[in-house]
C-alpha cells in the first residue's frame, strides 16, 4: 500500500482521536506536524552501509554484583546484569507477598509451615527446611522436611546448647553455622549427616519467644547476607501466624478435651460413638460400650480435699487408658464418671474386661491415697444386642452400673476402715 500525503495522514487521525488515539496527542499533533516535517526535510538522514571491518576484542566478564567505582552512565553498559537484578526482585517480590497471604489465612499448623519451605526454596536454596519450638525450655522440632530430617526430627534442644539453642536464647541469627554442634548430633558416630552449613533466625511472637527456624545446606558456607534478610523478613510475620496458630490448635482441643484428665469429654465421645456405631452397623462387627463410676470418691474429697480428688481422677484416667488396648476409646463424661468404648468386644468377654478396668482404678487409687480408698462400679452394653442408638446404648450401659454399684455394695468384703487408709496416707505424706 503507498502512503498516504501527510495532510491525508492527518485527516485520518483527526477521524480517529478519542477512539484509536488520544485527544491530546492528536492536538499536539495538528498544530505542530507541519513544522515538524519542515525541519525534517531540512535535516536529511543519511543512510550508509554497516561496516565490517571494525575488530572487538573479547574482554574481561565483571565481577558479580555493582563493580566499585562504576558510573550509571558505564553500569548501564551491562543491560543483563541489570536485567537479571530485575528479575530476581521480581521473583523475591513476589513470593513473600505469596508467603505473606499464606501466613494470615492458614491456621493449621503443619500446612502452613509445609507451604513455606515450599515457597522459601524459590529463594533460599536450601536442602532441609526445620522450625524448632520452644517447649518448656527444649526445642522440639514441629517441622522438619528435606535431607536428614529424621535425624533432625529426634532432636530436643535445650535453650542455649547448640546452635539453634544459641539463637533461640540470644535472639540473633546465625550465619553458615555447623549444623553438627546440636545436642544429640555432635560426636554421636552413629548419627551422620552430609549438611555442611545452617541458617538460623529467631522466631518471636507478641510476648514471648517461639522458637528457631533454621534451613540447612550440604554446601559448606552457602548462605549469604541476602538469604539472612529474606528469613528475617518472614521471620516476624511467621512468628505470628505460628502464636496464632497455636492458640487456634488450643482451643480447638480444649472443645473436644477434658481439661482435668486429659481424656476426651463428652462432646468427643458422643462424635466418637456415632462413628463407632455406623462402622459396627456397616460391616456388622461387634461394640461394647463400659459406663464406670468411682465408689468412695466423694469420701475422698470430703476427708482429703478436692486437690487430692483432682489428682485421683488424674491418676484414674492414667491407669484406666494403659489397661486398655490402642483402639479403645476412654473419655471423662464428667464428675467421677467415665465411659470407654471397645472395638470387637462380645458379652461373653465382658468379665474379664471389667476386671481389668477394676484393678486399673484400684492401683490409681493406691498411688494416690495409699490405700483401698476406691473401687470400681462398671455397666456394659453392647452392639449389636442393644441396638444401634448411641442413647440406648449409653442408658442401658449406666443401667448395668448402677445395678452393679448395688451388688458390689452387699457382696464385696467390706473395705479398709476409712480412718485406717487415711491415717496410712498422712504417714506418706510425712515421709515425702
Amino acid at each position: 500500500r503507498r502512503a498516504l500525503p501527510i495532510d491525508k495522514a492527518m485527516e485520518v487521525v483527526a477521524g480517529q482521536s478519542g477512539i484509536s488515539y488520544d485527544p491530546r496527542v492528536v492536538e499536539l499533533l495538528h498544530k505542530h506536524y507541519r513544522e515538524w516535517e519542515s525541519r525534517s526535510r531540512a535535516t536529511p538522514i543519511e543512510l550508509g552501509r554497516l561496516s565490517t571491518g571494525v575488530r572487538i576484542e573479547r574482554g574481561h566478564a565483571p565481577a558479580a554484583g555493582f563493580e566499585a567505582g562504576r558510573s550509571a552512565a558505564a553500569s548501564s553498559l551491562q543491560p543483563a546484569v541489570f536485567l537479571s537484578t530485575i528479575a530476581a526482585a521480581r521473583q523475591e517480590a513476589q513470593v513473600l507477598f505469596e508467603l505473606s497471604q499464606d501466613l494470615v489465612t492458614s491456621l493449621a499448623l503443619n500446612e502452613m509451615l509445609s507451604v513455606v519451605s515450599v515457597r522459601l526454596k524459590k529463594l533460599i536454596p536450601f536442602d532441609t527446611f526445620a522450625v524448632y519450638l520452644n517447649r518448656d525450655g527444649l526445642l522440639a522440632p514441629e517441622f522438619v522436611v528435606g535431607d536428614d530430617h529424621r535425624l533432625f526430627s529426634a532432636l530436643r534442644i535445650p535453650l542455649g546448647q547448640g546452635l539453634a539453642g544459641w539463637v533461640a536464647e540470644n535472639r540473633k541469627p546465625i550465619v553458615n553455622g555447623n549444623p553438627s554442634v546440636e545436642p544429640g548430633y555432635l560426636n554421636d558416630a552413629t548419627k551422620f549427616s552430609v549438611l555442611r552449613s545452617a541458617l538460623a533466625v529467631p522466631l518471636e511472637g507478641s510476648t514471648r519467644l517461639l522458637g528457631t527456624l533454621v534451613v540447612y545446606s550440604a554446601e559448606r558456607d552457602l548462605f549469604t547476607q541476602d538469604h539472612l534478610r529474606i528469613l528475617l523478613a518472614i521471620s516476624s510475620k511467621l512468628g505470628q501466624s505460628i502464636e496464632n496458630s497455636l492458640k487456634y490448635q488450643r482451643a480447638e482441643d480444649n472443645s473436644v478435651t477434658d481439661y482435668l484428665t486429659g481424656l476426651p469429654n463428652a462432646r468427643s465421645l458422643f462424635l466418637r460413638l456415632e462413628e463407632q456405631v455406623g462402622h459396627c452397623r456397616k460391616h456388622n462387627r461387634p461394640l461394647a460400650v463400659a459406663v464406670c463410676d468411682l465408689d468412695g470418691f466423694k469420701s475422698v474429697n470430703d476427708h482429703l480435699g478436692h486437690v487430692e480428688g483432682n489428682r485421683l481422677l488424674q491418676s484414674v484416667a492414667v491407669k484406666l487408658r494403659e489397661s486398655c488396648r490402642e483402639q479403645d476409646y476412654v473419655a471423662r463424661m464428667g464428675g467421677d464418671e467415665f465411659v470407654v468404648l471397645l472395638p470387637e468386644v462380645t458379652p461373653d468377654m465382658s468379665a474379664s474386661v471389667i476386671q481389668r478396668l477394676k484393678l486399673a482404678t484400684e492401683e490409681a487409687g493406691r498411688l494416690v491415697c495409699g490405700g483401698r480408698l476406691v473401687s470400681l462400679s462398671a455397666g456394659l452394653a453392647f452392639v449389636p444386642e442393644h441396638g444401634f442408638e448411641q442413647e440406648r446404648l449409653l442408658a442401658e450401659a449406666d443401667r448395668q452400673m448402677y445395678r452393679a454399684k448395688e451388688a458390689n455394695r452387699s457382696a464385696m468384703d467390706p473395705p479398709e476402715p476409712f480412718a485406717a487408709s487415711l491415717a496410712r496416707f498422712e504417714r506418706i505424706l510425712q515421709v515425702h
